[in-house]
């Protein structure tokens, strides 16, 4: 399948490229940068280069990929999370709002009937844990009654 990714060089585009290559699939990739579009290539992906927010150059991308399925992948996430990597959040929803619905809309144009477009939560560790802990004891009392149940 011939499938067209924006945001393939990224944390989460780079697992799926490599998922999907080995699949055998025949991809496309979107990036902003040459050294990424060299790295896409020497993988054996076709790169693309664009800008996101530039909604007739995306267009201009997809139409000549002519894909069957386009993948909208695109994030700015952080390598680590620290209070001040978290101040990129501004661009990181201008990016997957704006820059989405460029590629959303690119999509439409070219007439791809298959769109898949990338979701995340982003929840800190202590909510889990404060979550996990404030449910403990009934967790362990619905546990217990569970195996005496079975018993």
């Amino acid at each position: 399948m011939k499938i067209f990714v924006a945001g393939g060089t990224g944390a989460i585009g780079r697992p799926l490229i490599a998922e999907l290559l080995a699949k055998g699939h025949a991809l496309i990739a979107l990036t902003r940068s040459p050294e990424k579009a060299r790295a896409l290539a020497a993988q054996g992906v076709e790169p693309v280069i664009a800008d996101v927010f530039d909604a007739e150059a995306v267009n201009a991308v997809v139409g000549r990929a002519r894909p069957e399925v386009v993948i909208k992948q695109l994030t700015a996430l952080p390598r680590h999370y620290t209070r001040e990597s978290m101040s990129a959040a501004a661009f990181n929803a201008r990016l997957r709002l704006e820059g989405g619905a460029n590629v959303l809309a690119a999509a439409q144009a070219a007439g791809v009937w298959r769109y898949l477009r990338q979701s995340i939560a982003l929840v800190s560790r202590s909510f889990w844990a404060n979550w996990f802990f404030r449910r403990l004891p009934s967790i362990k009392s619905r546990s217990s009654q569970t195996r005496s149940t079975a018993a």
